[in-house]
Protein backbone atom coordinates (compact mmCIF):
# COMPACT_ATOMS: atom_id res chain seq x y z
CA UNK A 1 0.00 0.00 0.00
CA UNK A 2 1.21 3.14 -0.92
CA UNK A 3 2.12 6.39 1.44
CA UNK A 4 -0.99 7.98 -0.26
CA UNK A 5 -3.18 5.05 -0.46
CA UNK A 6 -2.77 4.78 3.41
CA UNK A 7 -2.76 8.58 4.29
CA UNK A 8 -6.73 8.21 2.20
CA UNK A 9 -7.83 5.20 4.44
CA UNK A 10 -6.66 6.97 7.97
CA UNK A 11 -8.66 10.51 7.06
CA UNK A 12 -11.64 8.01 5.55
CA UNK A 13 -11.22 6.28 9.27
CA UNK A 14 -11.45 9.70 11.02
CA UNK A 15 -14.65 10.60 9.64
CA UNK A 16 -16.49 7.97 11.51
CA UNK A 17 -16.02 9.64 14.03
CA UNK A 18 -15.42 7.10 17.60
CA UNK A 19 -17.33 4.90 19.61
CA UNK A 20 -16.75 4.91 23.75
CA UNK A 21 -17.25 1.40 25.63
CA UNK A 22 -16.23 -0.40 28.54
CA UNK A 23 -16.54 -4.23 29.50
CA UNK A 24 -19.66 -5.31 31.45
CA UNK A 25 -19.20 -4.57 35.12
CA UNK A 26 -21.10 -7.07 38.17
CA UNK A 27 -21.03 -4.34 40.42
CA UNK A 28 -23.22 -1.89 38.88
CA UNK A 29 -26.42 -4.31 38.40
CA UNK A 30 -25.03 -6.03 41.84
CA UNK A 31 -25.14 -2.54 43.64
CA UNK A 32 -29.12 -1.60 42.16
CA UNK A 33 -30.09 -5.43 43.10
CA UNK A 34 -28.66 -5.32 46.46
CA UNK A 35 -30.98 -1.94 46.92
CA UNK A 36 -34.00 -3.69 45.20
CA UNK A 37 -33.87 -6.34 47.70
CA UNK A 38 -33.28 -4.02 50.88
CA UNK A 39 -36.75 -2.32 48.93
CA UNK A 40 -38.44 -5.92 49.08
CA UNK A 41 -37.83 -7.27 52.40
CA UNK A 42 -38.63 -3.70 53.51
CA UNK A 43 -42.09 -2.84 52.13
CA UNK A 44 -42.79 -6.71 52.41
CA UNK A 45 -42.47 -6.45 56.37
CA UNK A 46 -44.80 -2.97 55.76
CA UNK A 47 -47.49 -5.17 54.31
CA UNK A 48 -47.03 -7.97 57.21
CA UNK A 49 -46.66 -5.58 59.98
CA UNK A 50 -49.81 -3.21 58.56
CA UNK A 51 -47.68 -0.08 59.12
CA UNK A 52 -48.59 3.38 58.57
CA UNK A 53 -46.83 4.79 55.96
CA UNK A 54 -47.13 7.62 53.74
CA UNK A 55 -46.45 5.33 50.34
CA UNK A 56 -48.55 2.85 49.12
CA UNK A 57 -46.23 -0.43 50.03
CA UNK A 58 -47.72 -2.71 47.54
CA UNK A 59 -46.69 0.24 44.68
CA UNK A 60 -43.29 0.03 46.03
CA UNK A 61 -43.09 -3.25 46.34
CA UNK A 62 -44.47 -3.88 42.57
CA UNK A 63 -41.55 -1.77 41.35
CA UNK A 64 -39.04 -3.05 43.63
CA UNK A 65 -39.79 -6.61 42.00
CA UNK A 66 -39.62 -5.27 38.37
CA UNK A 67 -35.99 -3.38 38.71
CA UNK A 68 -34.43 -6.36 41.12
CA UNK A 69 -35.25 -8.78 38.22
CA UNK A 70 -34.01 -6.79 35.51
CA UNK A 71 -30.78 -6.56 37.43
CA UNK A 72 -30.97 -10.62 37.80
CA UNK A 73 -31.80 -10.97 33.48
CA UNK A 74 -28.62 -8.54 32.97
CA UNK A 75 -26.27 -10.61 35.58
CA UNK A 76 -27.20 -13.55 33.36
CA UNK A 77 -27.30 -12.19 30.16
CA UNK A 78 -23.83 -9.81 30.21
CA UNK A 79 -22.35 -13.41 31.92
CA UNK A 80 -21.67 -11.82 35.18
CA UNK A 81 -22.22 -14.49 37.12
CA UNK A 82 -19.91 -17.73 36.69
CA UNK A 83 -21.63 -20.49 34.31
CA UNK A 84 -21.83 -23.51 37.88
CA UNK A 85 -24.69 -20.54 38.88
CA UNK A 86 -26.36 -19.96 35.88
CA UNK A 87 -26.51 -23.87 35.24
CA UNK A 88 -27.73 -24.56 38.92
CA UNK A 89 -31.47 -24.77 39.75
CA UNK A 90 -32.42 -22.56 42.93
CA UNK A 91 -34.98 -23.82 45.38
CA UNK A 92 -38.59 -22.27 45.22
CA UNK A 93 -42.03 -23.26 46.52
CA UNK A 94 -44.65 -22.90 44.01
CA UNK A 95 -48.17 -22.90 44.82
CA UNK A 96 -50.42 -25.28 42.05
CA UNK A 97 -53.83 -24.58 40.22
CA UNK A 98 -57.11 -25.52 41.51
CA UNK A 99 -57.70 -29.09 39.68
CA UNK A 100 -61.70 -29.35 40.90
CA UNK A 101 -61.98 -25.14 39.88
CA UNK A 102 -63.52 -23.14 36.72
CA UNK A 103 -60.65 -20.81 36.57
CA UNK A 104 -61.51 -16.96 36.19
CA UNK A 105 -59.44 -14.92 34.42
CA UNK A 106 -57.82 -11.73 37.06
CA UNK A 107 -58.74 -7.87 35.55
CA UNK A 108 -55.79 -6.39 33.68
CA UNK A 109 -56.14 -4.01 36.45
CA UNK A 110 -55.20 -6.39 39.62
CA UNK A 111 -52.27 -7.33 40.15
CA UNK A 112 -53.67 -10.37 42.29
CA UNK A 113 -57.03 -11.09 41.86
CA UNK A 114 -58.93 -14.54 42.20
CA UNK A 115 -56.16 -16.11 44.20
CA UNK A 116 -58.62 -18.31 46.38
CA UNK A 117 -60.51 -19.51 43.27
CA UNK A 118 -58.10 -20.19 40.74
CA UNK A 119 -55.05 -21.76 43.21
CA UNK A 120 -54.67 -24.59 45.94
CA UNK A 121 -53.83 -22.26 48.68
CA UNK A 122 -53.79 -24.87 51.10
CA UNK A 123 -50.08 -26.53 50.02
CA UNK A 124 -47.15 -25.95 48.30
CA UNK A 125 -44.08 -28.05 46.95
CA UNK A 126 -40.49 -27.58 46.51
CA UNK A 127 -39.21 -27.29 43.21
CA UNK A 128 -35.51 -26.02 41.77
CA UNK A 129 -35.77 -23.71 39.17
CA UNK A 130 -32.92 -21.74 36.65
CA UNK A 131 -32.07 -18.73 37.71
CA UNK A 132 -33.01 -17.70 34.28
CA UNK A 133 -36.18 -19.06 34.36
CA UNK A 134 -37.04 -17.36 37.74
CA UNK A 135 -35.83 -13.90 36.91
CA UNK A 136 -37.96 -14.50 33.32
CA UNK A 137 -40.90 -15.51 35.28
CA UNK A 138 -40.59 -12.12 37.94
CA UNK A 139 -39.55 -10.10 35.27
CA UNK A 140 -43.06 -11.05 33.08
CA UNK A 141 -45.18 -10.81 36.57
CA UNK A 142 -48.90 -10.84 35.87
CA UNK A 143 -49.33 -11.80 39.69
CA UNK A 144 -47.38 -10.38 42.49
CA UNK A 145 -49.07 -10.10 45.96
CA UNK A 146 -48.99 -11.10 50.13
CA UNK A 147 -50.22 -13.67 51.58
CA UNK A 148 -50.82 -13.10 55.34
CA UNK A 149 -52.89 -14.66 57.90
CA UNK A 150 -52.95 -18.36 56.44
CA UNK A 151 -53.22 -21.59 58.23
CA UNK A 152 -51.69 -23.56 55.90
CA UNK A 153 -48.92 -21.80 54.25
CA UNK A 154 -45.92 -18.87 56.13
CA UNK A 155 -46.76 -15.44 55.26
CA UNK A 156 -44.77 -14.07 51.74
CA UNK A 157 -44.85 -13.09 48.50
CA UNK A 158 -46.72 -14.77 45.65
CA UNK A 159 -45.44 -13.74 42.23
CA UNK A 160 -46.18 -15.46 38.34
CA UNK A 161 -46.03 -14.32 34.76
CA UNK A 162 -48.32 -14.15 32.43
CA UNK A 163 -47.89 -17.92 31.47
CA UNK A 164 -46.94 -19.44 34.49
CA UNK A 165 -50.19 -18.29 36.28
CA UNK A 166 -51.80 -20.58 34.14
CA UNK A 167 -50.42 -23.45 36.25
CA UNK A 168 -48.50 -22.63 39.20
CA UNK A 169 -47.74 -19.14 41.28
CA UNK A 170 -43.68 -18.66 42.79
CA UNK A 171 -44.31 -18.63 46.61
CA UNK A 172 -41.75 -16.70 49.00
CA UNK A 173 -41.21 -16.35 52.43
CA UNK A 174 -39.02 -13.31 52.88
CA UNK A 175 -36.05 -15.30 54.05
CA UNK A 176 -36.72 -17.05 51.04
CA UNK A 177 -37.12 -13.93 48.46
CA UNK A 178 -34.00 -12.63 50.18
CA UNK A 179 -31.81 -16.05 49.38
CA UNK A 180 -32.74 -16.30 45.73
CA UNK A 181 -31.28 -12.38 45.41
CA UNK A 182 -27.66 -13.63 47.64
CA UNK A 183 -27.71 -16.28 45.27
CA UNK A 184 -26.85 -13.53 42.87
CA UNK A 185 -24.91 -11.41 45.21
CA UNK A 186 -22.67 -13.57 46.43
CA UNK A 187 -21.70 -15.23 43.33
CA UNK A 188 -18.68 -14.46 41.84
CA UNK A 189 -16.36 -14.68 38.77
CA UNK A 190 -13.13 -15.24 39.27
CA UNK A 191 -11.58 -16.40 35.61
CA UNK A 192 -13.26 -14.90 32.00
CA UNK A 193 -12.40 -16.55 28.88
CA UNK A 194 -13.44 -15.20 25.36
CA UNK A 195 -13.05 -16.20 21.95
CA UNK A 196 -14.09 -17.47 18.70
CA UNK A 197 -15.53 -20.47 17.63
CA UNK A 198 -16.66 -22.26 14.34
CA UNK A 199 -19.80 -24.41 13.48
CA UNK A 200 -17.46 -27.29 14.02
CA UNK A 201 -17.06 -26.65 17.79
CA UNK A 202 -13.46 -25.38 17.05
CA UNK A 203 -11.74 -22.53 18.18
CA UNK A 204 -11.63 -20.56 14.77
CA UNK A 205 -13.74 -18.03 12.24
CA UNK A 206 -15.02 -14.79 13.52
CA UNK A 207 -19.04 -15.71 13.72
CA UNK A 208 -19.95 -17.37 16.50
CA UNK A 209 -18.08 -16.27 20.02
CA UNK A 210 -17.93 -18.69 23.18
CA UNK A 211 -17.86 -17.30 26.67
CA UNK A 212 -16.65 -19.22 29.58
CA UNK A 213 -17.01 -17.75 33.79
CA UNK A 214 -15.21 -19.42 36.38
Amino acid sequence: MSDQDLKARIEESLKLGRVGSSEWQSYTWKNELAEQRRRIILHLGEVLAEAETEHNPYHMLERAVGVAAVCMRRLIECRLVTDRFRETPLEVHEIDVKKDAEWREPFVSRTASEIFNNYDMTARRLERRTPKMISDKMLHARVIGILSGSAYLPDGLLIASDTQSKTQLFHFSPPEIAGIFDGFLEDEVRRTSDGYMDKDGQISGTRKVFAIRE
